[in-house]
């Protein structure tokens, strides 16, 4: 699996739309090259994990021809990953000649709706699949199994996602807070080896609680211990921790030194990780 990490910030992106915190002043005078865009992540070209509005923007600067594309997965109806209205530039008059007709479109229960709005020129090439949480869906070589997440903001369905493809298996972890004890049951129930994972790490050394909808690296380190202490990871897995908000100052070095003890790999725009 070839996975990208096209934006790796939170909402407001690094820097903030609208901040000027030492941080984001300090990143703009640095310029371009350390800027971070909000959280998307493309596997193999093929399999497309949420859509910000950046997504044109992520598109063009990485070669991606969206067409190729065969699959998007929402993990939540956040407007930072779930702009769905992209999707009517598919449709007839904007999308000509897709190497890819129809798309699937796997989504959130509470995502029904948005998804029904699609213009009436995207529903015939889309085929939506609403996520129940632990029932494995088949996309095209992928089979992905929805699993609960803690991000209750708004009283919303969310779910990070297990992704299988081949031997090779993958967590997508954002948005959560520390896992549910029912996603370390099933975890270990279904024996899944981890080949890598993504886990959120937000508010890196912000202090947030493991009740929280995301995590900070005490709670990533605890997630990470009782992954290996189930068997789902071992040394040999590849682990990178994602989706940094500006308030904690996500320079890469800045994270890198920080997290050090996570032994996990600090995402940035662009980034590809081969498992």
């Amino acid at each position: 699996m070839k996975i990208q990490f096209l934006g790796t910030a939170a909402a407001e992106g690094f820097p903030g739309s609208f901040c000027n915190c030492k941080y984001c002043k300090n990143v703009r005078e640095l310029g371009e090259k350390y800027y971070r865009t909000r959280t998307q992540t493309l596997i193999d070209g093929k399999l497309l994990i949420d859509m910000p509005a950046d997504t044109y923007y992520h598109f063009l600067k990485n070669g991606i021809r969206g067409d190729q594309i065969e699959s998007v997965i929402f993990t939540h109806t956040h407007g930072d990953h779930f702009y769905i209205k992209e999707l009517d530039m598919r449709g007839a008059g904007y999308g000509k000649d897709m190497e890819i007709q129809n798309l699937n479109v796997l989504i959130p229960k509470n995502a029904k709706t948005e998804a029904d709005n699609l213009g009436n020129h995207t529903k015939d090439i889309t085929n939506i699949i609403v996520a129940e949480p632990y029932e494995t869906v088949k996309l095209g070589e992928y089979q992905v199994t929805p699993l609960k997440a803690r991000h209750g903001y708004g009283a919303i369905d969310a779910n990070i996602y297990l992704i299988k493809k081949g031997d090779k298996t993958f967590l997508y972890g954002h948005d959560t807070g520390y896992l549910f004890d029912e996603v370390f049951d099933y975890l270990k129930k279904n024996k899944v080896y981890l080949n890598g994972l993504t886990l959120d790490c937000c508010y890196a050394s912000l202090p947030i609680s493991d009740e929280g909808a995301h995590m900070g690296y005490p709670n990533v380190e605890r997630v990470l211990n009782k992954l290996e202490e189930l068997g789902v990871i071992d040394k040999n897995t590849k682990r990178v921790i994602n989706h940094f908000s500006h308030n904690v100052n996500p320079l890469q070095n800045v994270l890198e030194e920080e997290s050090k003890h996570l032994n996990s790999i600090v995402a940035y725009d662009g980034m590809v990780l081969e498992i």
